[in-house]
């Protein structure tokens, strides 16, 4: 080596020695000094990439991760690649070009060749660089697109012999192109964070599309000739029917890749031009229950505690499908103590198995309706009940009665928000009377897209959307306040957003809201109470959350109007 990266760049008068002193000290005990030097604008890549040639007296190279194949990425395994700070990323004879942050590390150089086989040619890129093309080369969605050819070749070659088109249901062999491509669709959509999977049947395509943070993304088209191997080999993994191609089915599977296990719920639905298939993903290895892992203020978490405590009583969430209720009750129910209370819930589907919990899996077609159902576990002695959702006359009479003889029920209903529950609940035949007895409270749900962290930047939100945000809502904007927003980046996919963070609105049923209710009082006058109950509404809930440069005042807007 030709010494220290600092005194190269200094040598190079690339900078100053005042400059290098600010960096060092500016860079901390674990940064790396030629990043400090970029991110302070003190050099460019270039002369950082010139530097490091010359420290370790190997070729630079600044990576384009696109232009890398992700088999030869895949050369190596991820985890090594990922503790060395290394990738494959060319491949000539036996030589393999290997880019690398400390390509002085002979070790993880003699690692790689023992491994893969190949002569190590090394040269030094920047960390950035090689995590990027890392993370590229492991994306399963990319792996899942190099499957298509080979998938192409099998199934023209199957058509040939067949003379007809049918479902190919490929159980054994892992290593077949479809085995390979339904992988990868799965782990892809585990690895993104994706809630469910669609594949769309259209021509001349099929079309694959992962909802990431409640945003539908196409991340792949798979050709019509090879569409029904696809819905072929999902159908075996699920254990539905692959000759019936004319009614819905449903199904589970799981799959374990290298220590992640995830479930999956499937539907298919027969659509004009083959079969639609919607997969729930169910990542059973990142699931806490906790109301801190819910992302719920420490307020809120108390009023949702007091409401647990209460002996009987029923407790009604609301909100739109996908908007996190189920996981909410989920969380309710593992902070109530099951080790001396008979906890029972019915629901379609049981998502998740909570232990010293029962659970029922509601089937119409064998008289378990969520309205059988419950009347059931009324003869099974319980202290909790939950319900997956109140839909019927049957299931709200027997929910009701259930609150007012000495058990706690909790459940859901889709309304707008909250106080909606009253009228609804009123609308499937229950007099005011017998809600104002039975409802403790209410929470509406909203899920919001989170600012990517990694490309936020303050901004000016639309005047129109936060006066109407505003409107009817004592909430004052304070002058300084700053709002953001994400520019877009590589890690949000240019959108400008990474995760989702949950806002409540909780509605609690005091003695006056009570009297209220019996008196049949409209959910206007409901809500005035409660707001000078301390309700805090959705809408004021969403603007802190902007307020606090967690969300934009755009996200609130279209999760709260649309």
């Amino acid at each position: 080596m030709a010494g220290r990266l600092g005194d190269i760049l200094v040598a190079q008068g690339a900078i100053t020695e005042e400059q290098l002193h600010a960096a060092l000290t500016a860079q901390g005990a674990r940064g790396m000094l030629g990043e400090t030097l970029v991110a302070r604008g003190v050099i460019t890549n270039d002369q950082l990439g010139a530097a490091l040639a010359k420290q370790f007296d190997v070729p630079y190279r600044e990576l384009a991760p696109e232009l890398v194949n992700s088999q030869v990425v895949c050369l190596l395994p991820e985890s090594l690649g990922r503790q060395r700070l290394m990738a494959p990323v060319a491949v000539k004879g036996g030589t393999m070009t290997l880019a690398m942050v400390a390509p002085d590390d002979m070790n993880a150089i003699s690692e790689a060749e023992l491994i893969s086989g190949y002569q190590v040619d090394p040269i030094v890129a920047l960390r950035r660089d090689v995590i990027a093309t890392l993370d590229r080369g492991f994306d399963e969605r990319v792996a899942a697109r190099q499957t298509i050819i080979d998938i192409k070749i099998q199934e023209l070659d199957e058509a040939k012999k067949a003379g007809k088109k049918e479902i190919v249901a490929v159980k054994e062999d892992k290593d077949a192109p479809v085995v390979r491509l339904v992988r990868s669709i799965l782990m892809g959509a585990v690895n993104a964070g994706a809630s469910d999977i669609h594949l769309e049947p259209h021509d001349p395509q099929m079309r694959v599309r992962y909802r990431v943070d409640g945003q539908l993304t196409q991340v792949m088209t798979i050709p019509n000739h090879t569409e029904a191997a696809v819905v072929g080999r999902i159908k075996v993994m699920g254990d539905m029917d692959t000759t019936e191609t004319r009614k819905p089915q449903d199904g589970n599977l799981a799959i374990d890749e290298n220590g992640t296990r995830a479930s999956f719920r499937v539907s298919s639905i027969p659509v004009v031009g083959g079969e639609k298939i919607v997969m729930r993903v169910i990542d059973e290895g990142n699931k806490v229950f906790t109301f801190e892992a819910l992302g719920m203020q420490d307020r809120e978490a108390q009023m949702v505690k007091e409401l647990l405590d209460k002996p009987h009583g029923m407790i009604i969430m609301t909100g739109p499908t996908g908007s996190g209720k189920t996981t909410t009750m989920y969380t309710m129910l593992t902070n109530i103590d099951s080790s001396n209370t008979n906890i029972s819930t019915v629901e379609d589907p049981v998502e998740f198995k909570l232990p010293g919990i029962n659970q029922v899996q509601a089937d119409n077609d064998h008289g378990m309706g969520f309205g059988n159902a419950l009347k059931y576990l009324m003869r099974q002695d319980p202290d909790v009940i939950m319900v997956g959702e109140i839909r019927d006359h049957e299931t709200a009479v027997s929910g009701v009665q259930a609150a007012l003889t000495g058990h706690l029920l909790i459940s859901t209903l889709h309304t707008n928000d909250a106080i909606g529950c009253v009228p609804r609940l009123n609308d499937l035949g229950l007099d005011y009377f017998k809600i104002a007895g039975a409802l403790l409270g209410a929470i509406g749900q909203r899920l919001l897209r989170g600012i990517c962290p990694h490309c936020k930047e303050p901004s000016v939100p639309n005047q129109r959307m936060l006066d109407a945000l505003l409107k009817d809502h004592d909430l004052t904007i304070p002058a300084n306040a700053i709002f953001y927003k994400g520019a877009g980046c590589g890690k949000c996919l240019g959108s400008g957003y990474v995760g989702r963070i949950p806002i409540y609105e909780i509605f609690v049923v005091t003695p006056e809201i009570q009297k209220a209710i019996e008196a049949g009082l409209p959910h206007s006058k409901l809500r005035e109470l409660a707001v000078a109950a301390g309700m805090v509404e959705l809408a004021p809930a969403g603007i802190q959350q902007a307020l606090q440069g967690r969300t934009t005042v755009e996200e609130v807007y279209y999760k709260l109007s649309g």
